[in-house]
């Protein structure tokens, strides 16, 4: 049996969010991660081209994106370790949105320190395990590749019959034209 993952609504008085809530094969919840969270805002802020340049980030973004991290998946449910460029280790719980580091437990920054937004980019870019300890889906990707394939080879198909039609209606009109 495969893991679920439901998008639930939830409404607020101002407005209506998003959860993602993931089940284990057992049913239990393995994560609930609001849609509009935290660390995915940190992430994504808002910038002027396709390629965000470093100067637009948010200064833990920035850090989180280029400072050398190591980052590996500690325990099932989302604790990770991340070793920072200080040497330090520190475990942060992407479910739970909290780091060990100084910043966070002084600080509490909005968007979380730069070790909870490594983890989740890190996450989300198939690097390590996700929180439910299966490795990155790549079945997902070679499924989606095989269908543009196959689109292409439908593609080509239908422009080989538009040229052969073409060539036909050019030789009907080479055969009766007036030379």
């Amino acid at each position: 049996m495969t893991e679920r993952t439901d998008n639930v609504e939830i409404q607020n008085e101002d407005e209506t969010e998003h959860d993602e809530r993931v089940y284990s094969t057992d049913g239990g919840v393995v994560a609930s991660t609001p849609a509009a969270s935290r660390i995915a805002e940190a992430l994504q802020q808002p910038t002027i081209g396709e390629d965000p340049c470093q100067e637009e980030l948010e200064p833990r973004t920035k850090r989180a994106r280029t400072e050398e991290m190591d980052v590996s998946l500690l325990q099932k449910g989302g604790v990770y370790e991340v070793q920072s460029e200080s040497g330090n280790i520190y475990e942060v719980d992407i479910a739970s949105k909290t780091c060990t580091c100084p910043d966070f437990t002084k600080r509490d920054p909005s968007g979380g320190c730069k070790h909870l937004r490594r983890a989740d980019f890190e996450i989300r870019n198939g690097n390590v395990p996700r929180p439910d300890g299966r490795l990155p889906e790549t079945m997902d990707m070679v499924k989606q590749l095989a269908a543009e394939i196959h689109e292409l080879d439908q593609e080509i198909e239908k422009r080989e019959e538009r040229r052969r039609e073409l060539e036909a209606t050019a030789a009907v009109i080479e055969e009766f034209s007036i030379q």
